[in-house]
């Protein structure tokens, strides 16, 4: 699995009460269950072997949490798929 992120606002630039958008873009053979394992957690679609993952929150300190919870989902599900492989 190969994954790439982009920051819209440069996290180092922003500011606690500040909006921030996250993208992260996945790339594995297991995309399409990836996909599946996310779809109640956040905004993601998938393109044949790739999956956006899309998170925007009102205020910076929000995304922390659900980007946690992602991130968590997404391991779980690698990790889930890499024992049945």
């Amino acid at each position: 699995m190969s994954a790439s992120l982009r920051l819209v606002r440069w996290m180092s630039a922003a500011k606690k009460s500040e909006a921030i958008q996250l993208t992260l873009k996945v790339k594995s053979r297991f995309a399409e269950a990836l996909e599946a394992s996310l779809i109640t957690e956040a905004e993601v679609s998938r393109d044949t072997d790739t999956i956006v993952v899309q998170e925007s929150e009102a205020v910076f300190v929000d995304m922390r949490a659900r980007w946690n919870t992602v991130m968590r989902g997404l391991a779980a599900a690698d990790e889930a798929l890499k024992t049945l492989d």
